[in-house]
């Protein structure tokens, strides 16, 4: 758009593999300056070959399917969903302005986040009223939308599985688990977070069995109700570069697909050549527009070049990971790689901000492939994503009614030769959205 001179060419774009360092096309200007000290411009090769760069991007043609982009549909927001429901409702009008408003006042969650006295007081209406309005969108799908705060919803949500069950009360046990939910929620929400059953179960005077499949019809409830209407589309991850296993090394390959095969226009090249019928200030306009053309195409070629080069650097460092998976991921900073390929630390800092690899191991990004190390009682390092698998693991497998302590992770861990502080510990741990050892504990 910004440079008339910068054409896409339909050349067919070459495989760039491991070993093949892309070069940039032969004809582009070598460095030589006129008397002005600006790069001479060699306007015959421009004429006959339009310094095409074809190792950018697929071939184009008439046919081209339309964009990812243009082929996605919108899903339905939350609040359309609610106002769709709202309209086919048969309420007083004034009820159902009043629940319009507070359909647009609930959040992406599902709650309502605003003073619903203060809603009501909009319309010129009473308590009486707003609470109408309210039952009337809380009765809405998805069941708990409304709420104002977590025992609320949790409510509404078992109030909508009594209803569909049929009577909560009844003597079944389903109506006996829904009843005995519904007496946790309204009493003892904080201390469901707890786990312990035993206590709840004295308190009620039940079963310990009946706490226990009380609180687990209360965990099958969804304390964001709104969250499946989520406008964030998750996208897949288009790999930057591939790397491929050939008998027993392994080759680069770039992924070009998103880079169109462009190429300096030739006809602005026979414009400027053209002395006699293009004026000097058309043929200074078009050669200031190649000149900055020239140092696009090598910039994007530099690119290239620089994604390839530290590709191949964390594959030569990783390749025990890309063999056996990650516990044999070793430690790796910038610093290395910058360092291997005679670089700027910066320089490759950049080079892998939001890049994907594709690997026999998965598609993972650049940065996942750099983290510190943590010390070992034989004297090597270990990888902290190899430490945290190792946290994990432990927690998976301890005992949930005497569930490890941070320090009793520490000492298992110095046990596998890992030396960590318990601060560490409790870092990863965070980091794993693992919660502590308090409340993973179960009490039956």
């Amino acid at each position: 758009l910004e440079n008339p001179v910068l054409d896409e060419g339909v050349e067919e774009r070459a495989e760039v593999a491991d070993g093949e360092m892309p070069e940039a096309p032969e004809n582009l200007p070598d460095g030589e300056t006129d008397e002005r000290g600006e790069v001479e411009i060699d306007w015959e090769n421009i004429v006959q070959d339009g310094y095409d760069l074809p190792s950018l991007g697929p071939p184009l043609g008439d046919n081209d399917f339309p964009s990812y982009e243009q082929t996605l549909a919108r899903p339905e927001s939350l609040h359309e969903h609610l106002e769709w429901q709202l309209n086919v409702s048969a309420s007083r009008e004034e009820i159902r302005r009043l629940a319009g408003e507070i359909v647009w006042s609930i959040d992406d969650s599902g709650y309502l986040r605003a003073d619903l006295a203060e809603l009501a007081e909009r319309d010129n209406l009473g308590a009486a009223e707003a609470e109408e309005a309210l039952a009337l969108v809380q009765d809405f799908d998805p069941p708990g939308v409304g709420a104002r705060d977590l025992q609320e919803c949790l409510l509404l949500q078992l109030k909508s599985l009594a209803a569909a069950s049929g009577d909560a009360e009844r003597n079944g046990e389903e109506g006996s688990d829904l009843a005995l939910a519904q007496s946790l929620v309204r009493g003892h929400i904080d201390r469901l977070e707890e786990r312990n059953y035993a206590r709840l179960a004295r308190q009620h005077g039940v079963a310990l069995e009946e706490i226990v499949a009380a609180a687990r019809l209360i965990r099958t409830l969804d304390p964001n109700p709104g969250a499946r209407f989520s406008q964030e589309r998750v996208e897949v991850a288009v790999p930057d570069v591939t790397v491929y296993k050939r008998g027993e090394d392994y080759e680069v390959v770039l992924n070009d697909d998103g880079l169109p095969p462009l190429r300096i226009s030739p006809h602005y090249g026979a414009m400027a050549a053209d002395r006699e019928s293009t004026s000097p200030e058309a043929r200074r306009y078009i050669e200031d527009r190649v000149r900055a053309a020239v140092w696009f195409l090598k910039s994007i070629e530099q690119r290239r070049q620089t994604i390839l080069k530290v590709s191949r650097s964390i594959v030569s460092f990783q390749r025990e990971f890309l063999d056996h998976g990650v516990s044999h991921l070793r430690p790796l900073v910038l610093r290395d790689v910058a360092e291997d390929i005679e670089m700027h630390e910066s320089t490759v800092s950049r080079v892998t901000t939001g890049k994907y690899m594709e690997t026999p191991q998965g598609v993972f990004n650049f940065k996942y492939f750099f983290h510190s190390g943590l010390g070992s009682v034989g004297g090597g390092n270990t990888s902290s994503v190899l430490v945290k698998e190792k946290i994990r693991t432990l927690i998976d497998e301890e005992d949930k009614r005497k569930p490890f302590t941070d320090q009793q992770v520490v000492d298992r861990l110095h046990e596998s030769e890992v030396i960590i502080a318990r601060r560490t510990v409790t870092k990863y741990r965070k980091e794993l959205r693992i919660p502590s050892a308090s409340r993973r504990r179960q009490f039956h």
